[in-house]
């Protein structure tokens, strides 16, 4: 299906010669943009009509989808996903995008049943023979829906989160250069699994990132988003794009829960401080506040204040599931393989913990079996000491 090189798409620096004359203030002056495209495409070999990949675009909101002039204060969701692929005129010569509303909010407002419409979404594009996914997403909480989305999808097509630190009408907008890239991406031999869930990344500034990985580590930057330690899957230069890791799913195979129910789920994150308590669990234990978990952000490799301290373990008496992990930015918490301790996340943040748990309980309320869910998906291998080799 792909040329020589496993993409459907011509090379990047073609597409980025496109992008420069598509990008910026394209929303606001489409029209001269266009042409100067148009005249671009003329040295670029395009595939035929019906050779394009079909590529299924899902809208949520967010910066991508905003523009600082529409509002007084902030940021104005008043770009439609239409307006999006519009800002970037030359796609239409390489894939067939169609698009989906799942939501048309800044991602803090995003709630688990906005997560849930668009892993229906992206299991609706694959039935109707999609190549890909592209999710426009706020950065704010994109680690958040990435993660979620590549707990319970199974699928053979890869789905690729892309966002924007700026907005549409910027002068240097990273909109439409994280588009175009995201089409590339999605229409990559190497991101078509066959044998396993063909995963669910984030790309921005061009540079992939696992979902379970991807972690925004600064309010402002283009270079806002991290992995750690696992370090990205790839990245993209104006001649290759360099894969550093295998793709796929690094996440825990959760497909079999019950989608549905997952915005039902009631987990609360507590969090730890000098002298912090945690009213709600013990709200919990008492009966008075109806919770299905909580999910407990420690310092360091584990440690928590004594309120907090003695609150999950009442917790866990009483038969509600606690799972916790580190607030350090990376390197994972101590693992938890002691039977009815709390259970540890180890190196996800403790949002993406919250996540897990919500997804793990439509399954299973037992704390030993979440414990083995969290297994299924965690980085290393045991090790024994020395003196027993």
């Amino acid at each position: 299906m792909g040329d020589e090189t496993g993409s459907f798409l011509p090379n990047r620096r073609s597409f980025l010669q496109l992008a420069g004359a598509a990008g910026g203030t394209a929303l606001a002056s489409g029209a001269a943009t266009a042409q100067s495209a148009e005249e671009m495409l003329e040295d670029v070999e395009l595939p035929d009509e019906d050779e394009r990949p079909l590529v299924r675009l899902v809208q949520t909101g967010g910066t991508i989808a905003s523009t600082e002039e529409a509002a007084d204060e902030g940021y104005s969701l008043s770009e439609e996903a239409d307006a999006i692929v519009e800002s970037v005129p030359e796609l239409e010569h390489f894939v067939d995008i169609e698009i989906a509303e799942a939501a048309q909010k800044g991602s803090p407002s995003l709630l688990v049943e906005d997560y849930v419409s668009v892993a229906k979404a992206a299991k609706q594009a694959e039935e109707d023979g999609a190549a890909g996914v592209i999710v426009t997403h706020g950065t704010n909480t994109i680690e958040e829906d990435a993660y979620f989305n590549d707990l319970v999808l199974d699928l053979d097509i890869p789905v690729v989160f892309v966002g924007a630190m700026r907005p549409a009408d910027a002068i240097v907008a990273d909109g439409p250069s994280n588009l175009l890239l995201a089409a590339r991406l999605v229409t990559r031999n190497e991101f078509h699994l066959s044998d396993e869930p063909s995963g669910v990344y984030a790309l921005l500034n061009e540079t992939v990132h696992a979902a379970r990985d991807i972690m925004k580590s600064d309010a402002w930057s283009l270079e806002t988003f991290s992995s750690g330690s696992p370090g990205p899957i790839a990245r993209f230069t104006d001649d290759e794009i360099l894969i550093y890791r295998e793709p796929g799913s690094y996440s825990s195979n959760l497909s079999d829960c019950d989608l549905e129910a997952t915005p039902e789920m009631t987990v609360p994150i507590v969090a730890t401080g000098a002298g912090a308590e945690a009213p709600l669990m013990e709200q919990a234990v008492n009966g008075k506040y109806d919770a299905d978990g909580f999910a407990v952000q420690h310092s360091g490799r584990g440690g928590t204040s004594p309120a907090i301290s003695d609150a999950v373990e009442a917790t866990l008496d009483a038969g509600i599931p606690v799972v916790s992990s580190t607030r350090n930015f990376d390197g994972p918490a101590s693992p938890s393989d002691e039977e009815g301790t709390d259970v540890s996340m180890e190196d996800l943040p403790v949002w993406k913990a919250r996540i897990h748990l919500i997804v793990a309980l439509t399954i299973t309320s037992d704390l030993e079996e979440i414990r083995e869910t969290v297994e299924a998906g965690k980085y290393g291998t045991a090790i024994v000491p020395t003196s027993t080799l």
